[in-house]
């Protein structure tokens, strides 16, 4: 009697039989310790192991549905550290046996530590972006210059499979804006951060502004300019405008997509001025042969810093940046209008100064609903 009022499982539990390929680069006593995430990328929920150094791991008692699998490793030697990454999307709807490579991630001097796009809103509960911006931060123990690094924002705003994958190595960016500068005027101490705003003003006391904004841009460093006959977008006064190399779907400001379909990056073109120019003009490319819009191609080799902004767990499928720039995503899970963002981990202060997290996995690196809070190192 006891037997037949037992409840019957709510589902058939199957097995994931992973290996991790380390490659050869690295060695075999730095192995031990790779952190999988086992990720339901509909329910939104994660079962984490760590691997020994044999390379072999078993997720056990798995629901059926839609899965990623991350994994992220990191060791040092001499005091230099190195990060490796693995991504890879698996329906698991009977046990599975899969392989997953690592890739080596490396590390630039420039990060983007804090991505604020998701708005918020007035207190007549109205949506309010004009207080968008990205902030950049020298993440290295030396004087570093900004000068003529590109904010670009990728194509595809992850709603469906991206495009582009035919394109080898390479990117594609519905926009391109860059700090100006001879190579030298545009100077970052380490540890220091610079703001570029979509309207560089006091959003929370201008009469253009919104009260219930969380920030004041007023001093940001440089600031997403549309010029236009209409004159509509806010020239700031004490920030420099931002210098338009591409903006496909231009209109009279920009703005990011505030729900996280803007998946963005920092990109350095070798040359000058007139060298960035003449590879973007040589570099367009079409959607649609019948369209008269064009995209921009930036090879992997120019991406300093990359951060794959999705809307959710469930559209994180559709990656835009290949692993060896972003192996992860992150997103603003409070959602549109929540005046939240992204913002990098500390990892460590150095005689002070903040050293943030760069393992090119943006679910490692990033917290979630952040207070936007630039300039401000904690």
């Amino acid at each position: 009697m006891f037997i037949s009022c037992m409840k019957e499982p709510d589902y058939r539990a199957f097995s994931v039989d992973l290996t991790i390929e380390f490659g050869e680069e690295i060695p075999q006593e730095s192995r031990n310790g790779a952190k999988v995430v086992l990720t339901n990328r509909i329910k939104n929920y994660s079962t984490t192991e760590y691997v020994s150094s044999d390379g072999y791991i078993l997720f056990a008692g798995i629901e059926p549905g839609f899965y990623s699998v991350t994994v992220t490793h990191s060791y040092t030697v001499d005091g230099n550290f190195f990060y490796f990454n693995g991504l890879k999307n698996i329906d698991i709807f009977s046990s599975v046996v899969d392989t997953i490579p690592l890739v080596k991630s490396e590390s630039s001097a420039f990060i983007i530590k804090e991505f604020y796009y998701s708005g918020c809103l007035t207190p007549a509960g109205n949506q309010y972006t004009s207080d968008q911006y990205v902030e950049i931060f020298n993440n290295t123990q030396e004087l570093q210059y900004a000068d003529g690094i590109s904010v670009i924002e990728h194509e595809s705003y992850a709603l469906d499979e991206n495009y582009w994958t035919f394109l080898l190595d390479t990117i594609v960016a519905r926009m391109i804006w860059t700090i100006p500068g001879d190579g030298t005027d545009v100077p970052v101490l380490p540890g220091n951060s610079i703001v570029i705003a979509r309207d560089a003003i006091n959003h929370q006391d201008d009469s253009l502004g919104n009260p219930l904004c969380p920030v004041n841009l007023i001093n940001a460093d440089f600031e997403f300019w549309v010029e236009t006959v209409s004159g509509d977008d806010i020239d700031g006064p004490f920030s420099t405008n931002m210098i338009e190399d591409l903006f496909t779907f231009r209109g009279s400001d920009v703005c990011f997509h505030t729900r996280g379909g803007s998946a963005i990056a920092l990109v350095k073109y070798p040359g000058n001025h007139n060298d960035r120019k003449e590879f973007i003009e040589n570099n367009l490319i079409k959607k649609d042969p019948s369209s008269s819009r064009y995209y921009g191609k930036i090879p992997n080799e120019f991406v300093l810093d990359a951060v794959e902004v999705t809307w959710d767990e469930a559209h994180a499928i559709y990656k835009r940046f290949p692993i060896e720039l972003d192996a992860g995503y992150t997103y603003v899970a409070a959602g549109s209008r929540s005046g939240k963002c992204v913002r990098r981990k500390v990892k460590e202060i150095v005689d002070g100064r903040y050293v943030y997290h760069d393992t090119n996995n943006s679910s490692e690196d990033f917290l979630k609903d952040a207070d936007p809070k630039p300039w401000i190192y904690e």
